[in-house]
């Protein structure tokens, strides 16, 4: 990331001082010193997309309603965020919490940090009340999110307008991908037909 350093634990630290401490904070609540260190970690965890988050901007797409934060000490190494917002499926609008920029530090993935963090984004969700999680995942890790009770949205095409940095966007039509967290409602409620996204994504 240009002129941002990036955030490590020292790699012989204590393994006690690897466990991240887990909050869920409103993004009202964050200060800048806050976003710079949760856009240092996310330039690393999709390093490809590293020039997104330069500086204090610590958001893609929709800037987060709430964050899940795991932190050592004052670096953030593990994040996902929250928001809720409407989208249309078939001739429903139907209002859900989208999730996304969800990431754990490189130095922490393997060690299981990524399923607590799934926990507290089960917690956000309920913190924020909709009847549905949202989000949209590549077919490599769909099995981690399985894993934590996220199910596929089968036979659907999701439709929502990509950004890039610089702000221009393009209509993406996707089939693949689509998962949804129960929140206090079955999966047989959710409405048929296609996806159609209100808003950038998360």
């Amino acid at each position: 990331m240009p002129d941002q350093p990036a955030p490590s634990v020292a790699p012989d630290a204590p393994e006690h001082d690897h466990r991240p401490v887990f909050d869920l904070v409103a993004e009202g609540d964050l200060g800048l010193d806050d976003h710079e260190a949760i856009a240092a970690m996310l330039g690393l965890a999709f390093s490809e997309y590293d020039h997104w988050y330069a500086g204090a901007r610590s958001w893609a797409g929709m800037q987060p309603e709430l964050r899940v934060l795991g932190r050592v000490g004052d670096v953030v190494v593990a994040h996902a965020g929250l928001r809720r917002q409407f989208v249309t499926v078939g001739e429903t609008d139907l209002l859900v919490t989208a999730v996304g920029m969800v990431a754990v530090s490189p130095i922490l993935q393997g060690t299981g940090q990524g399923g607590e963090l799934l926990r507290r984004v089960d917690e956000g969700l309920a913190r924020l009340g909709s009847r549905f999680g949202l989000l949209e995942t590549g077919e490599g890790v769909q099995g981690f999110y399985r894993r934590a009770g996220w199910r596929p949205l089968h036979g659907v095409t999701g439709h929502f307008t990509a950004f890039s940095a610089d702000g221009a966007g393009v209509l993406v039509s996707q089939d693949e991908g689509w998962l949804v967290r129960e929140v206090g409602s079955d999966l047989a409620e959710w409405p048929a037909g296609d996806l159609r996204w209100n808003g950038q994504m998360v």
